[in-house]
């Protein structure tokens, strides 16, 4: 069921991670994509459809599974996309967007039970406070990207795009001397 689209809507498979939990499912979305749902003032809530619940720390294990379900966008740590393109608004010429462009540079970052690396792309200066203030939304994008586990550094899960909830940043680390793939 991968990126169909539905009277206007187009509905993307995403894993969210909450500080324990691993949920898979579906999104429907519009021509703004998951970051136009994610910053919509009308809602506090994601809504996902076909979610398979685990626990963090057992991520092969379903602990239960629901046709619908809705998320506090502010409990979401991030989201994890194995395509970036389905975190760019739809209709966006040649897939350039504000997720695609600018500078590169390498990052760490943590949020409750979660440490992330990846890439982030920026137009202004490389810094960190710069990066997260400048940056559109509530959820920073990182690129290429890997989440481990804190407290079982063993299980990752890795995607093209992790979209990082900014107000559960616990620490946010650059490497500007790292290359970048």
């Amino acid at each position: 069921m991968s990126n169909r689209r539905l009277a206007g809507k187009t509905v993307i498979s995403l894993d969210l991670f909450t500080d324990a939990y691993r949920v898979t499912g579906y999104a429907t979305v519009g021509a703004g994509g998951i970051q136009a749902e994610l910053a919509n003032p009308n809602s506090n809530f994601l809504e996902l459809e076909n979610a398979y619940i685990s626990r963090m720390h057992q991520p092969g294990d379903i602990i239960s599974s629901y046709n619908i379900c809705a998320f506090r966008k502010d409990n979401i740590s991030f989201i994890l996309l194995q395509d970036r393109r389905e975190g760019i608004a739809v209709g966006t010429q040649h897939g350039h967007s504000i997720f695609t462009r600018g500078r590169t540079a390498a990052v760490f970052i943590t949020v409750p039970a979660f440490e992330i690396v990846g890439d982030v792309q920026h137009d202004g200066r490389i810094a960190p406070r710069d990066i997260l203030v400048q940056s559109p939304g509530n959820f920073q994008p990182v690129f290429s990207a890997r989440a481990s586990a804190a407290l079982y550094p063993e299980i990752t899960y890795s995607g093209d795009l992790i979209l990082v909830h900014k107000e559960l940043v616990g620490i946010f680390c650059l490497d500007l001397n790292k290359k970048t793939e």
